[in-house]
């Protein structure tokens, strides 16, 4: 073999290493691209959830006692940012109007709702009396449409717990204390109805 052969195979020995060498870089910068893309992909769902559960629709039912009389009030309200659909609301065992001694309201009758359209904070509600009612634990499933999503969620609520949440009257010491409560008053009632 002559020299200038011997060099031209060595030549081609250290293209052929280089090559091999610049391959397996490819195939590592391959697979951290791929883990990075992976990584990207995780992130980018989660900030997808994250807006989704920061801007969606959150309908919720519960049960609280009246300030003004013996009832309580049976709510659903949107307390997300942004409007949902209530499909169905299941209560079990369902409300008997007739126990409550409101046999000719049944009409309103929460249960009864379907397709109910409620804007962020917009809620509706109705009175029911469980003074002589025998049922303190209600299941609730709700089901409702947000931002193309169907929700399901399903809780208890339990009438004996609104029976021991304090609450405190105010004390009224001269006019000014006696506005202030009657403003905060006047606010707290015209938001039931907003």
């Amino acid at each position: 073999m002559t020299s200038a052969e011997w060099h031209s195979t060595l030549f081609q020995f250290i293209g052929l290493i280089l090559s091999l060498i610049t391959f397996i870089g490819s195939i590592i910068a391959i697979w951290f691209t791929y883990l990075n893309l992976k990584e990207m992909r995780k992130q980018l769902k989660e900030q997808q959830n994250q807006y989704f559960e920061q801007n969606r629709g959150n309908i919720l039912f519960y049960i609280r006692k009246s300030d003004v009389s013996v009832t309580h009030d049976l709510i659903i309200k949107n307390f997300g940012n942004s409007p949902a659909k209530l499909l169905s609301l299941e209560i079990s065992p369902d409300l008997d109007w007739s126990k409550a001694g409101n046999a000719d309201i049944k009409q309103f009758n929460v249960s009864n709702l379907k397709n109910i359209f409620l804007a962020p904070q917009q809620h509706i509600g109705t009175i029911f009396d469980f003074s002589n009612y025998d049922d303190e634990k209600f299941d609730i499933k709700l089901s409702y449409e947000t931002c193309d999503k169907l929700i399901k969620e399903e809780y208890s609520i339990d009438i004996n717990c609104l029976h021991n949440v304090l609450t405190l009257d105010p004390e009224i010491k001269d006019v000014l204390s006696a506005l202030k409560y009657i403003n905060r008053s006047i606010t707290a009632l015209s938001n039931k109805f907003i």
